[in-house]
Parts: C-alpha cells; structure tokens; sequence
C-alpha cells in the first residue's frame, strides 16, 4: 500500500517541479532532474522525517490497522483528486486521515504536534512569497549590469539547479513522511532497499502520468518567465529545506504555490489565475476535512 501511496504522490506532484520548467526546457530533461532531485533527498535527509507523523503528532502506539487505514485514506484521495488534474498536498491527506485514524482506535492525538503542522501550511506559503520577493530583486538587480546573453544563460542553468534543490526537499520531505510509516510500524525490512522501493514507484507516478498535472502547474495557475520563476523556485526550495530541518511535513504544493504567486506579484503586472488558486485551495481544505472523517471511519470499521 505504501508503493501505491508513492506511485500516488509522484503522480500528483511531479508538476510542482516539471510545470515551472515546461516552458524553458524540454519535458524530459525537466522529469530527469525531478525524479533526481527526490532519489537525493530520501537518501540524504528523508531520515529525519521518521517521527513526523506517528511520534509526533499522534501516539507511537497507534494500532497497525489504524496505520492501514490512515494510509489508505492517502492513498484514494492523492488518486481521486488527481485524476480531477488537482495538485493536492500529501500531507493534507495523510494529516486528516492519521487524525481521524487515532480518534477512533483512540490513540492520543498530539495537540500542539497538529497545531504546528497546520501551521505550517500557512506559515510557509506567505514566508515563500516574502521570499520569492525579495530573491526578485536581489536576481534583477544583479542581471541588470550583464549582457541579455549572459542572462539568458544563468537564468536557465540556475534554474535548473533550483528545480533539482526543489525536489531534494520534496524527497526529504514528503517522501520521508511515507518510508515513515512503514519505519515507525516494524514493517520494514532493509532501509536502503525500502527507500529504493518506494522512490521507484514514485518516479514511476512522475513518469507515467505526471505530465498532465504539470500542465496545470505551469499553464494555468501562474505565467512566469525566467527571472520569476528562478526566484520562486529558490524560494520554495529554502523555506522547505527550513521545515525538513525541523520534521515538520510541510504541504510542497502550498509552498511552490506560493512562491509562484510571490513572483507573480513582484513586478507589475501580476498573471495570476484567481480561479484555478481557489480551486486549488478549496481541493486543499476538501482533501484535509474529508480525511479525517474517512480515516476515523475506516479505521473504526477495520480496528
């Protein structure tokens, strides 16, 4: 269930990387450094995200078949609101779905844990944008003494750097959130070869079928040039390095989204599509609110 969950995720956010690159380079060299990217990041820092979710924020005693039902849960939104083209966060889903999974095994449910993580959701968009901002500006002020040439060059190698830093957090991040639950439930068996199992079927989600999301990443929601996205990739690159350092699963989604909005709003005019952002906002809250009651109600029926 766990490599579905992977194939799920990879599925569903391979566009947060491959969508800001699809309009400056090809789809596959975009795809390579993405599934690169997150291979690096689950073996270097994916470690530190062991007690994210069962330690954390809910009791380490949780019963097995709560587990099955928090991951189950994951797994039939991360599927269903994909195929709806929505890039929802892994971590809504696995939050709701592990909090409604405790309440009805009644496990404890670590208050202040929960708190910060939803704080994070918050927190880490609008500290994304400042960011995005501000790396604007420090980017044309610099590029403004060099040759269009010259520009047109750093931009493009920086942003690739950037894209392939960005999917180092979400492999440490996100995808250590999932090698997690089989690590914290004694379910596992080498780490190395669980790491390997579930990074394979997540680039095989990106793969397949993570072209049509990216579409919607970087078509749809935000048009960006070169300068901007660069700084919003940086930017969401640096406040998810922070949250990683700190075991806090932070919502990818939300903050490459809000880097993005932070680019689109440092020099006029701003292409933002309020439309697909409240759809994507409203698939956010949805997948959060109905995780809890299908993982309490899953779990209560399977515990």
């Amino acid at each position: 269930m766990l490599l579905v969950l992977g194939f799920a995720f990879g599925w569903n956010n391979s566009g947060l990387t491959t969508g800001n690159l699809s309009n400056l380079t090809s789809y596959n060299l975009a795809l390579a450094l993405t599934v690169g990217g997150v291979f690096a990041g689950l073996l270097v820092l994916g470690g530190s995200m062991s007690s994210s979710i069962i330690g954390k924020m809910v009791s380490s005693s949780i019963p097995f078949s709560a587990v099955v039902a928090g991951v189950i849960v994951s797994v039939s939104l991360l599927i269903a609101l994909t195929l709806l083209h929505l890039p929802v966060s892994l971590s809504n889903c696995v939050v709701g779905s592990f909090i409604g999974a405790a309440l009805a095994s009644h496990s404890s449910v670590n208050v202040e844990g929960v708190v910060k993580i939803v704080g994070s959701w918050i927190a880490a968009p609008i500290l994304c944008a400042l960011v995005t901002i501000l790396t604007y500006e420090i980017v044309v002020k610099f590029e403004s003494r060099a040759a269009l040439s010259t520009i047109s060059l750093a931009n493009r190698m920086l942003l690739v750097i950037s894209v392939f830093y960005v999917s180092f957090a979400l492999g440490a991040n996100n995808i250590g959130v999932i090698v997690s639950f089989a690590r914290t439930s004694s379910i596992a068996g080498s780490p190395f070869l669980l790491e390997l199992a579930v990074f394979v079927s997540t680039a095989s989600g990106m793969i397949l079928f993570g072209k049509s999301i990216a579409k919607v990443v970087g078509d749809r929601i935000v048009g960006l040039g070169q300068i901007k996205t660069l700084s919003a990739m940086l930017g969401s690159a640096i406040i998810t390095t922070i949250f990683t350092a700190l075991s806090v699963p932070v919502s990818l989604t939300q903050v490459v989204i809000g880097g993005m909005i932070g680019a689109g709003i440092a020099h006029r005019p701003s292409v933002v599509n309020r439309k697909e952002l409240m759809n994507l906002i409203g698939g956010w809250a949805f997948a959060t609110m109905v995780s809890v009651g299908l993982g309490f109600g899953l779990a209560y029926l399977i515990g």
